[in-house]
């Protein structure tokens, strides 16, 4: 059972550090691109992932607490099933486990949709800050389609890091319920007298 919690941490940190120095480039190239365009409305997009800056953390804290509830539930399960002489119904630590998954999942979903949300109305903005400014003579059509097509590009570096930003959160908690567990199997055991 350990072994299938080693295998995701590993995996993880082959891209751990090319991920997000590739999206940050991406990113910060794109940013500099909006502020050649114009800075008011560089700012008013960089103003629009303000939220996100906010509601990731924590709707990934909850995504953590219920990740670490089920590894531990699933050890549980594995220990229960591996020892059979206690005669433990499986059926509530199985049902627990599913609870768990569509926790994560639900979470997942609002946070991909509050992403969603921020992002067309970086456009939204974008269409009526700079429709105004073109209406009233302060910047060319070109200049809003160049930025809308500027926000376009930093959505996809954008939602990369917070996939990594997620990853790396699920693979602290697992890493350290792994470490913890490795910490109690080499405790010696001290007879008592």
């Amino acid at each position: 059972m350990i072994v299938a919690e080693v295998e995701p941490i590993g995996g993880f940190v082959g891209e751990s550090v090319s991920e997000p120095l590739l999206q940050a480039g991406i990113m910060g190239s794109v940013f500099a691109y909006l502020i050649h365009i114009d800075p008011w409305m560089a700012l008013a997009a960089i103003a629009l992932l303000v939220p996100q800056l906010i509601f990731v953390p924590l709707l990934q804290g909850a995504v953590n607490r219920c990740t670490g509830a089920r590894i531990r539930v699933l050890r549980q399960l594995g220990i229960a099933m591996i020892d059979r002489t206690d005669g433990a119904d499986d059926e509530p630590r199985i049902q627990q486990v599913f609870a768990l998954d569509m926790g994560i999942f639900k979470i997942k979903f609002t946070m991909n949709f509050l992403m969603n949300l921020c992002n067309h109305l970086q456009i939204v903005s974008a269409l009526s800050v700079g429709g105004w400014w073109v209406y009233t003579g302060h910047l060319e059509i070109g200049g809003v389609v160049a930025f809308i097509s500027g926000i376009g590009r930093m959505n996809d570096p954008w939602g990369d890091l917070v996939n990594y930003f997620r990853d790396i959160n699920v693979t602290q908690v697992k890493y350290r319920l792994l470490a913890d567990t490795v910490d109690q199997l080499n405790t010696p055991i001290v007879p008592v007298n």
